[in-house]
């Protein structure tokens, strides 16, 4: 039987300008041949392979709209209506890039705007083994979706305002592929090979005596009993306190009486969490979901992740550019990469942000050191008693604008303004940022800023001013002082550069 993958579907948008892959399965012999019908007909051929696997490669094609694509072997036809053809992203991380729509706090201005028939999303749904697409009802996924009051609340509200954004200036299809998973770790997206030879192996070592004596095959069918792993409806009712978990997010008091019910339902699971099924496991997404969109033909990469990374925030940088590597190789392809670095938070439902500086830290390494990667600063769309801001705007937007700068080649202040040189100056310590054109205060005062003597003490300053893409710090420091900037779990950043991007954190002895 003729069969085509499922991200190939109506309303799909393929990327321009670049080799156009589709595959499927099929009669292994069998001559299948692919025609691309827009103003002209592109034709292209493949035999069915010994495993029962073919793919269609088309030559690079301009941006266009209302294409058809047929597929048969001569006694099948497979038709797919209504393509685009223009630019498509991955958005990959966890629940803050899954963050739907439906939760944002701005989407009833978007549900009663303009629906732009150019951007589109398809969301690969969430599984972590074998044969669970069939156990449970996942017709809401693994589709092309259209803005509309029915398909809006599903996107992704990160990839939305990204793809608005981005449509509204090339003027083209934007497509986004949602490929993503709340409260996974980096080391769930890659192949475990790429973390056996360098500090990421830590990772491999804690799953390994998490299993130890686990009897697997006895884990696997409690599993598969188990309710809690059907994750065909996302936006089903949850009852009571959790239905508020996302928006508009839940009280300290809520966050208490939450923590008991986890608490229950933990006691009263009757499986081992951690196991080869279980989405935290090492490899166990790339295997399940990234490789089953790959290698769909993509300009490059949006990624929100690094909250379940705290465990090991030292490791980060090191599995996070692993990652990077590994994905490049699936792809056969130098894919540019977009990063979110983690938003202020504080404590929510038992868990603080006390590590995410580091995390943090490890993502502004990735950002020098990994090549064609980028990254915006969210320092300040967090919240104090939440891990999910509920404005994802300003995320998205940032991205876009990454992405008009570096990608598509336009010529503005697309970066986030950071730390460039420290020095002492008559006045006291001058500081000075690259990318901090039209450096200016949304406030009174600087927030987020604190100066450490060596003794541990810490100084105010006399005056603080900004101006140009300097920060004026006046007053008698001493020396071997610690200026640190947004170093906390949860802070409040208002110093902004003319795009409106805030600076990102730093730390500086001088």
């Amino acid at each position: 039987m003729l069969k085509i993958a499922m991200i190939f579907g109506d309303n799909m948008v393929l990327q321009r300008e670049k080799l156009i892959k589709i595959w499927g399965t099929g009669v292994p012999g069998k001559l299948v041949k692919g025609n691309l019908k827009g103003n002209e007909v592109v034709v292209t051929e493949t035999y069915v392979d010994d495993d029962g696997n073919w793919m269609l490669i088309f030559q690079p094609q301009e941006a266009g709209r209302g294409l058809e694509l047929e597929i048969s072997d001569n006694i099948e036809t497979l038709i797919i209506h209504n393509i685009g053809i223009g630019e498509v992203w991955l958005a990959g991380g966890q629940s803050n890039m899954e963050y739907f729509l439906q939760f944002d706090e701005d989407k009833k201005e978007v549900l009663e705007g303009n629906m732009n028939p150019d951007i589109r999303f398809f969301d690969y749904p969430e599984v972590s083994y074998e044969g669970q697409l069939e156990e449970h009802d996942y017709s809401r996924f693994g589709r092309w979706r259209k803005c509309s009051n029915e398909d809006l609340p599903y996107f992704s509200a990160v990839g939305y305002y990204f793809a608005k954004d981005l449509q509204k200036k090339l003027d083209i299809p934007i497509g986004v592929v949602g490929c993503n998973w709340g409260g996974t770790p980096a080391c769930s997206w890659m192949d475990t090979e790429y973390l056996k030879d360098n500090e990421g192996k830590a990772w491999l070592d804690s799953y390994e005596e998490a299993v130890k004596d686990l009897d697997v095959e006895a884990y696997k069918a409690a599993f598969r009993e188990d309710p809690g792993n059907d994750h065909s409806n996302p936006l089903k009712t949850m009852g009571n306190i959790a239905d508020k978990i996302m928006y508009p997010g839940l009280t300290k008091e809520e966050q208490k009486e939450m923590i008991k019910i986890f608490a229950e339902q933990e006691a009263n699971r009757s499986i081992q969490v951690v196991g080869p099924y279980h989405e935290r496991s090492p490899g166990v997404l790339y295997k399940m979901m990234l490789k089953k969109v790959a290698p769909y033909t993509i300009r490059g990469v949006i990624w929100y992740q690094g909250e379940s990374d705290d465990e090991k925030p030292e490791l980060y940088g090191t599995v996070f550019g692993k990652m990077i590597e590994c994905w490049r190789k699936l792809w056969d392809d130098q894919l540019p990469f977009l990063f979110v670095q983690l938003a202020p938070y504080g404590e929510w439902i038992g868990m603080t942000g006390e590590r995410f500086p580091e995390v943090r830290k490890q993502q502004e390494f990735v950002s020098k050191t990994v090549p064609d990667t980028w990254m915006i600063s969210s320092s300040d769309a967090g919240m104090e008693w939440d891990i999910h801001p509920k404005n994802k705007k300003p995320i998205g937007t940032r991205l876009a604008l990454l992405a008009r700068g570096h990608i598509y080649g336009e010529n503005l202040l697309c970066d986030p303004p950071e730390l460039l040189n420290a020095e002492r100056v008559p006045e006291g310590i001058c500081i000075t940022f690259q990318h901090g054109e039209g450096l200016h205060l949304n406030g009174n005062m600087v927030n987020a800023l604190t100066i450490i003597n060596s003794d541990g003490k810490e100084i105010t300053p006399a005056q603080i001013i900004v101006k140009e893409e300097e920060l004026l710090i006046i007053g008698d420091i001493p020396e071997n002082s610690t200026i640190s900037f947004a170093q906390t779990g949860y802070y409040e950043v208002n110093l902004y550069n003319k795009e409106d991007n805030p600076v990102k954190p730093f730390e500086v002895i001088i």
